[in-house]
């Protein structure tokens, strides 16, 4: 009996990534993760009829990373401003 895979769309979406990300054919992905090929050639034709939506999907990670890199370099500029009042109150 040949029963179906049911991929989640999180699958589908680090599957299209990967296979960007890394520059692979969905042959080489379809072997990695032995998953069928259509489904690959699929999933990768309907994020690209998104267009924004499926570069979106690309970035997230890097998105994830500056906007940690952001909250960290805006509390140490916020540090960095209290130790400036504080030196320059004391000069006086």
């Amino acid at each position: 009996m040949n029963t179906r895979q049911h991929f989640d769309d999180e699958f589908k979406r680090q599957t299209v990534k990967h296979m960007l990300e890394n520059r692979k054919t969905p042959a080489e992905v379809s072997k990695e993760l032995d998953v069928p090929i259509g489904s690959i050639r699929t999933w990768k034709r309907r994020f690209a009829e998104n267009g924004e939506k499926a570069q979106l999907f690309v970035d997230s990670e890097r998105l994830k990373k500056l906007e940690e890199m952001n909250r960290e370099l805006l509390e140490e500029n916020e540090i960095l401003k209290k130790a400036m009042h504080f030196f320059t109150k004391n000069r006086d």
